[in-house]
């Protein structure tokens, strides 16, 4: 779930996988344009974009089931507000301060998407006002935790999906910074065992 020029979408991917509708059904109501591709998928980790809005009632019931309103307003008040963390940049792409010589760019990409989304996450849960507003009362980590792994396929991030495990990776992360994001396997743990 995103906003694409302002409009409010699903990705097919989400709409087939979801069992919200069949692969054949997309493919025909795209085809007759029933429903609104928003966005073509193809290419470089494109993916299609439908707008919600023109799906049949039935659908955007289950979407609502599926995904939640709160988890929906969530995920695009993440994106609206996701900004690449500079000073994680720098500290991954820096082996003295890492620690680790022989990090590939992939897996810096990697914890620095994965810094900037939990920098955002700990900046809505310090937010007690946004986060009222958003989701009521009480801090839901399980909303929070299915509105982030909403983003997988959008932002790339490889946090985890289960809610407790999400909770436990952003307090870590508050506690230790962007060293709780390093893999074990690139610590002298693994590199001890092989020797």
């Amino acid at each position: 779930m995103e906003y694409h020029n302002g409009v409010y979408c699903v990705s097919a991917r989400e709409l087939i996988d979801g069992g919200i509708m069949t692969q054949g059904s997309y493919a025909k109501a795209a085809q007759r344009k029933r429903i609104d591709v928003v966005r073509h998928g193809g290419g470089q980790g494109r993916y299609a974009l439908v707008s919600v809005e023109s799906l049949p009632t039935e659908c955007q019931i289950l979407i609502n089931e599926k995904y939640g309103d709160k988890s929906i307003r969530i995920a695009a008040w993440v994106q609206d507000n996701y900004i690449v963390d500079q000073a994680a940049m720098s500290f991954f792409n820096n082996p003295e301060k890492t620690g680790i010589h022989n990090l590939s760019i992939d897996k810096r990409r990697e914890y620095v998407v994965n810094a900037s989304i939990l920098n955002i996450c700990i900046r809505l849960h310090d937010n007690i006002t946004t986060w009222q507003r958003l989701m009521g009362k009480k801090y839901d980590w399980i909303c929070m935790s299915s509105a982030i792994e909403s983003l997988k396929v959008q932002l790339g991030h490889t946090l985890p999906s289960s809610a407790s495990r999400f909770r436990k990776k952003v307090n870590n992360y508050r506690k230790h910074g962007y060293t709780a994001l390093l893999s074990a396997k690139f610590g002298n743990k693994n590199a001890l065992k092989n020797k």
